[in-house]
């Protein structure tokens, strides 16, 4: 499967302008026989949504829904938006798109609400984190903070998960000797994912600027037992496409199977001891 990442930075509030710019990309991911293009988290309306979210109504969204649902006969999608499930019960969400309809909603269930981060101000938190289908393909989806908490890219480790797709608005923070803490953060977890779980650990992160906080870019693919072997650059605007092979998953779990040797009715008897012993 041929896959195609879109690091850009979409323009705050405007579900229009977003969405033309996603069709465009779209075309031409099509002409260039891609299977599945990835847009980053909230890639339809920018990220520091907080009064403004009011001004973007369910028939704007759901326009664009309809046209992302017609442009996914051709290839499959995933995009990030505000879904407004019903009216005041707005999700972070990231849609998967496919042969004319939504296939995959994951609603995002870690939100961050400290420092320059007011997501609960303005979200509904997710309750499960579920696989679907792509293809052969086992999927799932985890949408920015989700990604730093190893548990729940092990909730789809044991749901038997080849592909991990993680679309993020992560800020550039942290600078010390070897560049910006935060984006050693997510390389070292899309590594630890791809080798010690056997996932295809996409990672997506958006570039540019809202109200002075910088988002950084550095969207990379990783290889189940390999780790990260192709990957953007900061900051900037970028495409970036990578061959999914189901041969990878199967020589990493040969290689070192830790699904086979897992024993998570243990790891529920001990959580069970610990929350409530």
């Amino acid at each position: 499967m041929k896959a195609r990442i879109i690091q850009f930075s979409p323009v705050l509030g405007n579900i229009e302008a977003n969405f033309e710019y996603h069709n465009l990309k779209i075309i031409e991911a099509v002409k260039d026989g891609i299977d599945l293009i990835i847009f980053p988290e909230l890639s339809l309306s920018g990220y520091q949504l907080k009064d403004i979210i009011f001004d973007i109504s369910r028939e704007r969204v759901d326009k664009v829904l309809v046209g992302l649902m017609e442009l996914s006969k051709n290839i499959d999608i995933v995009a990030g938006l505000p879904f407004e499930e019903s009216p005041g019960m707005i999700y972070n969400s990231a849609i998967y798109f496919s042969g004319g309809v939504i296939i995959h909603n994951h609603k995002k269930v870690q939100l961050p609400n400290f420092g320059i981060f007011e997501e609960e101000m303005i979200f509904k938190a997710g309750e499960n984190f579920k696989t679907f289908k792509i293809g052969n393909f086992n999927a799932g989806i985890l949408i920015c903070r989700e990604i730093l908490f190893p548990v729940n890219a092990y909730l789809y480790f044991l749901q038997n998960t080849d592909i991990i797709i993680a679309i993020s608005n992560s800020p550039h923070r942290g600078m010390g000797k070897d560049g910006f803490s935060s984006h050693k953060l997510w390389e070292r977890l899309g590594e630890v994912y791809s080798i010690n779980f056997h996932q295809n650990f996409i990672f997506c992160n958006r570039t540019g600027f809202e109200d002075g906080i910088g988002f950084g870019g550095g969207s990379f693919y990783a290889a189940p037992g390999k780790g990260i072997i192709n990957m953007g650059k900061y900051y900037e605007e970028q495409v970036i496409d990578m061959v999914i092979n189901e041969d990878d998953i199967r020589r990493s779990m040969i290689n070192s199977n830790y699904l086979r040797d897992e024993k998570p009715d243990i790891i529920l008897k001990e959580l069970n001891r610990i929350i409530h012993g």
